[in-house]
């Protein structure tokens, strides 16, 4: 009997289907800003989690070109689901009606988990 294949491979095949129908931005806000940061995030507390992190971290690799992430990650403004769903208008109009929580502690913190993609994604590539 085979194992299920880890669920963040669901993950990299919808960003891949992301990618081709919306286009590369839109795919590195669900894969990078959303699905692999609540994976670190998860991953600290979960030993099985880290784990799995080096395998996660080529299959991105496989997806998008270190130039792609390059940008996203150096230019990225929010993270999490609204950080690829809502443009900035909308975002702003969310944030204005008190619908968006903002938290200085995991505003910082989500600084230190772009930094640690940067390491993952980038650093030998």
């Amino acid at each position: 009997m085979q194992a299920n294949p880890p669920f963040w491979r669901e993950q990299c095949d919808a960003a891949r289907g992301i990618k081709e129908s919306f286009g590369t931005q839109k795919a590195l806000g669900y894969l990078l800003g959303e699905k692999l940061l609540n994976f670190l995030r998860a991953s600290n507390s979960h030993p099985e989690l880290a784990a799995e992190l080096p395998g996660f971290v080529k299959e991105i690799r496989d997806i998008f070109e270190p130039y792609e992430m390059r940008t996203y990650l150096t230019n990225v403004r929010r993270l999490g689901a609204l950080g690829h769903v809502m443009g900035d208008e909308q975002f702003e109009e969310f944030r204005a009606a008190g619908a968006v929580a903002e938290d200085i502690v995991t505003a910082a913190e989500d600084v230190l988990y772009v930094e640690r993609m940067k390491a993952l994604l980038l650093d030998s590539a």
